[in-house]
């Protein structure tokens, strides 16, 4: 080609989503076909090329049916006419854990590793609904320098005036309007840096048409019409894009959603050149790493920095950000599966490794693999139809219970190693694990078989120094467990308790100053005599007589309406059932805590959408009723029950709430612990009304400027006013915005932050109020006449199981402080709540899952760290690498302050280093290793590292 001519790069591909409009078998049956015939097309046309959507789930998928075909396959990608990767699946960006977005990258390696190719190193994420601000970081730790993009980015080209396009509009050759020019870059073009917050640079690529570019249309009755559509449409195109390019090559995307691959296409690229040759123009398809190694070529000087997350409305693109909150029991359990592997079952597999047990690997690849299916955008953001997540529980389940099992199993090794000195004959043992660095006072709970007919009167808790810690006990079920008095107990002789086999007894206590990422031994013995009467070892206000309350162990106090530890004093509201929360150490008041505000949702499961008529109801005034669910030492939950009811749903023109109102009771369960400085909320109810939005309102009792909110390897600040000049967008920006683990709020005197299990959606007003979204209930996919959004996003289908009907819980705590949430280090506690202490008996309570263990020697003390850490990182895996014997410890400095770091293994490794997420050693990487075997370094503000140990 001549070095002068504009040079366009189409790349031809599919864009597979795999279950949305329909399920994952419907999808894959066209699947199957279309590979068929793209292996065709490649076998007949060696100027064929294809791009297969940037994922290699779908190699997995297609040899499931096709193995015979694999060879074919397989030569193609390595000839480079085809191309995958380097994901595994395109996940959703906001919903999905850092950790996740790294095993997903990984499974995309995997899978290219075990067919024998190689993946693209182009960070394709061409649909997502909206963009990480920690993605350049992910990125580029597996050696990825650049990502394509679309929505979230964008504006008009630099030097062009802004435009009036807009999602659907019948020109798509408009340029957007820089809506919110404020916070983000007001100008644009085809390529430009993206940098994160550590300062991690990559090559953004902005498709200016978006993905989905149709195949040429052929008109055989109307050749005039036929050769607007090809070559019109290459030099309408062409005009655009050159608007936005940097150098002489432009990208054009060909495919579009589950389209097949297009024989004809290389003879129309033929005969658009020959149209074009006058005007310097030359088509050719190729790939996105031709692309930007082009672009690369030429040195191009880039004027646009984009800094921080894609997350700009209104500039020719949906966001879509009611997916955040469509379906929340997704995001729990998806919540909950990731803590399992992240938490646990990894650490406790690779801690148990560099004991001397066996790790894992195969068994732990196998339940990310399921969890990670659940992540496609279409998947895991709520978006499809209901079938399609009725077998997304299935993954959820399957993926839970391996990670469940490969903690329990690996806390079991860890424990047989612990020393029992001490531990008297006929007690039981148990072993209490911390996954996080820092040491921690918490609540643990963990069953135990009821024949042995644990209780406080009869049985006492003794820590591994011999203390005696108060501990409490209620009955409960292990559902997949089988728990009958087994002869190894060594339950006491008394007859034969009827029940369930999967009856258990909860034993309840708090285990203080357990070390980072390690234990503490206790074990539970009988009573040499039992206590003469019940005594209460909490504080109760008001009267009491003679030991009723007067030999309180711990510092929890429960009254009327009342909860009150050594740091803070919860009271309830009896008008409404709000919170009014004392922080003792700073003097600070919070009141109208955990108000609850239920509003109607005319939208679908990509965007709320307020009715016209809305009908905005509260608990202001709704006097609830208040109820003890536990009262003991160790912990004590106050249930508030409010009697409310909704409106039934909409009005049939959906432009209002109906007049039809449901009862719908809702419960807040309110737990304080001894000796932990945050308030625990469990809210549940049965839903019984439609098409409404229900909210938990957290004042902070002062203006915020901004909310600071967890993001991947990094926290992100938001305004919390709206920006202006939003009205008239085809998607007009919103309050609510994505979260990990918190959220908080401060004026810089006062703060208060407020954690999550599992809702990753919140809004913070101008007010200083935090508005949580517990619950979403809508009826359609897509609608194409909501209030919020120009057109539809999807097919108009309905979701019936989308509103939510039955049963719902949601979990979240308050933590108050004093500044922000930096100063207050306020992340440490949100982590405790999401990473809850582990707990294992010695003794099996139900019948074991392994027969045979191989002895081994208590060569640990009764308590310690299997890995010190000194210094305020969060750690977010520890691991043993993928492809050699190394203990991998990945830390984040979520600050905007350097920090320094110390680590120490339990084994004193051979050798330290600085890896990337790949687990390559970086250059210069090689960490000295003090006598005493640790290492020490100095993290950057947001600095993302991978420590590797060798022993």
């Amino acid at each position: 080609m001549s070095e002068q001519k504009t040079q366009v790069i189409m790349y031809h591909h599919t864009h597979w989503d795999r279950e949305w409009w329909t399920t994952y078998q419907q999808f894959r049956f066209r699947l199957v076909n279309i590979v068929d015939q793209l292996l065709d097309n490649l076998d007949r046309d060696p100027s064929f090329r294809f791009t297969l959507d940037g994922q290699t789930i779908v190699l997995k998928d297609y040899l499931a049916v096709r193995p015979e075909n694999r060879r074919r396959l397989v030569g193609h990608i390595r000839s480079g006419r085809l191309a995958v990767g380097p994901w595994h699946i395109l996940p959703d960006e906001f919903l999905v854990s850092p950790e996740a977005h790294i095993r997903n990258l990984w499974l995309g390696e995997r899978t290219a590793r075990e067919l024998g190719v190689r993946t693209s190193r182009v960070g394709y994420l061409p649909d997502q609904f909206g963009h990480s601000a920690g993605m350049p970081a992910i990125l580029a730790g597996f050696g990825i320098e650049s990502a394509v993009v679309w929505r979230g980015f964008g504006a008009p080209p630099v030097g062009h005036p802004p435009g009036d396009g807009y999602p659907g509009h019948p020109d798509c050759y408009r340029f957007a309007h820089p809506y919110n020019a404020a916070q983000f870059p007001a100008a644009m073009q085809s390529e430009f840096w993206w940098e994160g917050p550590d300062g991690t640079r990559i090559l953004g690529i902005y498709l200016p048409l978006e993905y989905y570019r149709s195949h040429y249309a052929d008109y055989p009755d109307d050749p005039a019409r036929t050769r607007d559509q090809t070559v019109g449409r290459a030099r309408r195109t062409v005009a655009h894009l050159k608007a936005f390019a940097t150098t002489r090559f432009l990208l054009e995307p060909m495919g579009g959603d589950h389209l097949p691959s297009d024989e004809r296409l290389p003879g129309l690229l033929a005969e658009i050149n020959r149209e074009l040759a006058a005007e310097g123009v030359e088509y050719r398809l190729g790939s996105l790493e031709e692309y930007v190694a082009a672009v690369k070529g030429e040195n191009p000087q880039l004027q646009v920095v984009w800094k921080g997350e894609g997350r700009a409305f209104g500039r020719k693109a949906h966001l879509l950000p009611g997916v955040l909150s469509a379906r929340l029991y997704l995001k729990r359990q998806n919540q909950q599966c990731q803590v399992a592997l992240e938490r646990y079952a990894e650490p406790l597999q690779a801690l148990a490794w560099l004991l001397g047990g066996r790790y894992e690997q195969t068994y732990l690849w196998t339940a990310w693999e399921r969890l990670v299916e659940n992540h496609p955008h279409d998947s895991i953001c709520g978006c499809s139809v209901d079938q399609v997540h009725r077998e997304m529980l299935t993954r959820f389940a399957e993926s839970h219970q391996m990670a469940h099992l490969l903690a329990q199993s690996a806390l079991e090794d860890i424990a047989r190693r612990v020393d029992r000195t001490g531990v008297p004959e006929g007690a039981q043992p148990l072993l209490v694990f911390n996954p996080l660095t820092w040491s921690r006072t918490d609540v643990v709970t963990l069953p135990f078989n009821p024949a042995l007919a644990i209780d406080p009167a009869t049985w006492r808790l003794v820590d591994d120094a011999g203390r005696e810690v108060p501990f409490q006990t209620r009955p409960g079920e292990a559902p997949i467990d089988k728990l009958e008095r087994f002869d190894w107990l060594g339950a006491p002789p008394g007859p034969y308790v009827t029940g369930s086999a999967n009856d258990c007894t909860l034993v309840t206590f708090v285990a203080e100053g357990v070390p980072g990422l390690g234990y503490r031994r206790y074990h539970l013995e009988p009573r040499k005599r039992p206590l003469p009467a019940r005594v209460w070892r909490f504080t109760v206000t008001g009267d009491a007589a003679k030991e009723k309350g007067d030999d309180a162990t711990t510092g929890l106090t429960i009254g009327p309406g009342l909860l009150e530890n050594q740091f803070l004093r919860v009271t309830v509201s009896p008008a409404d059932g709000s919170l009014t929360l004392y922080d003792k150490g700073t003097g600070l008041i919070y009141e109208g805590l955990n108000r609850f505000e239920d509003g109607g949702d005319a939208g679908d499961t990509y965007n709320y959408a307020r009715p016209v008529g809305d009908q905005v109801l509260s608990t202001r005034g709704l006097q609830p009723r208040l109820s003890w669910v536990e009262c003991g030492p160790a912990r004590a939950t106050l249930r508030i029950t409010w009697a409310w009811s909704l409106p039934e749903g909409l009005t049939e023109d959906r432009t209002s709430r109906s007049p039809r109102y449901v009862p719908f009771v809702l419960h807040s369960d309110i737990t304080l612990l001894p000796g932990v400085k945050r308030v625990d909320i469990r809210t549940h109810f049965e839903n019984t009304a439609r098409d409404h939005r229900l909210r938990a309102c957290f004042p902070l009792g002062a203006p915020a400027a901004a909310s600071a909110a967890e993001s991947h390897f990094c926290v992100v600040e938001r305004p919390t006013a709206l920006p202006e000049g939003e009205r008239g967008s085809a998607e007009p920006a919103v309050a609510e915005h994505p979260q990990l683990a918190f959220v908080s709020v401060s004026d810089g005197a006062r703060g208060i932050t407020i954690a999550n299990r599992g809702l990753p959606e919140y809004a913070a007003d101008p007010d200083g109020t935090v508005r949580l979204t517990l619950l979403r209930a809508v009826g359609w996919l897509s609608r194409d006449d909501i209030g919020s959004r120009v057109g539809g996003a999807g097919p108009t289908m309905r979701t019936p199981e989308a509103q939510m009907l039955g049963p719902v819980e949601a979990e979240y705590a308050i933590i108050p402080h004093a500044g922000d949430w930096d100063a207050a280090l306020s992340c440490k506690p949100a982590h405790d709540f999401n990473a809850p202490l582990a707990a294992v008996p010695l003794v099996p309570q139900a019948a074991p899952m392994r027969a045979h263990l191989p002895a081994v020697a208590e060569s640990l003390p009764a308590a310690g760290a299997l890995v010190e850490v000194a210094g305020d990182l969060l750690l977010t895996a520890c691991k043993r690498a993928e492809d050699r014997e190394a203990l991998v410890l990945r830390f984040v400095n979520e600050s905007a302050t350097a920090r320094a770091l110390w680590v120490r293994p339990a084994r004193r490794p051979a050798r330290a280093c600085l890896v990337n997420l790949r687990e390559e050693p970086l250059e210069g990487g090689e960490l000295p290793v003090d006598e005493d075997g640790a290492v020490a370094l100095e993290a950057a503000p947001w600095q993302v590292f991978t420590l590797a140990f060798e022993f």
